[in-house]
């Protein structure tokens, strides 16, 4: 008779069946050496302190790039507000030689300086100027400039005793319209012949000091 098979057999363990996974070995070291960590951890600690030494020379040198910076054109405006300080003081009215002045306002120039005798036989300083008014109003010299001469540190005094007068003298305290000029004359009395002669010119216009002075030898 047929017989049937009974189907509750065992399976067989599969750690039996199947082959087990073979365990990687570790790296064999030479005899008498273990891995060291410390190697790794020394580098490390190398590059670290590395960086940092060029992060404080980056620092440093950025700084001082930044102070040159700082320098150079705290620099360059103080040399830019000298220039305009100049070119504003030659404006407003600068000597430039002895008592001459060239301003944007007005020209001075001394032409010439003469000695002659007045009417009481005593010498005076006849000391002539070329005005010219480059403003919109009419201006004398005498009331825009007026002049001064000393000898022997004393004031000499406007001698009006001339034998012969120039007609210049009358025209120191004439107004002279914007854009003209006029041949002027200022007489001083002196003390002596020979003792040199000091030129001053007042500016009674802008400044309201003396604009320049200069020495004149007579002898």
């Amino acid at each position: 008779m047929p017989r049937d098979l009974d189907l509750d057999f065992e399976f067989q363990d599969e750690e039996v069946s199947r082959p087990r996974p073979a365990r990687p070995r570790r790296p064999e070291h030479p005899a008498g050496r273990t891995p060291s960590r410390g190697g790794a951890s020394s580098r490390r600690r190398k590059t670290d302190t590395t960086s940092i030494i060029i992060l404080i020379v980056e620092i440093v040198v950025f700084v001082a790039l930044l102070g040159l910076f700082i320098f150079l054109k705290g620099k360059l405006v103080d040399e830019g507000g000298s220039s305009s300080s100049s070119a504003s003081t030659q404006e407003s009215g600068s000597t430039s030689n002895g008592v001459n002045v060239e301003s944007q306002d007005f020209s001075l120039t001394c032409t010439k300086v003469q000695l002659v005798m007045d009417a009481d036989n005593e010498t005076a300083a006849l000391v002539y100027f070329t005005f010219v008014n480059k403003t919109d109003t009419p201006l004398a010299m005498s009331a825009v400039f007026p002049a001064s001469v000393k000898q022997n540190g004393a004031d000499c005094p406007e001698d009006t005793n001339l034998a012969d007068v120039p007609a210049e003298i009358a025209n120191k305290d004439m107004q002279v319209s914007g854009g003209q000029s006029v041949e002027c004359c200022y007489a001083f009395k002196l003390s002596d012949q020979t003792s040199p002669l000091t030129l001053t010119v007042h500016d009674n216009y802008s400044t309201f000091t003396d604009i320049g002075s200069t020495e004149i030898p007579i002898s």
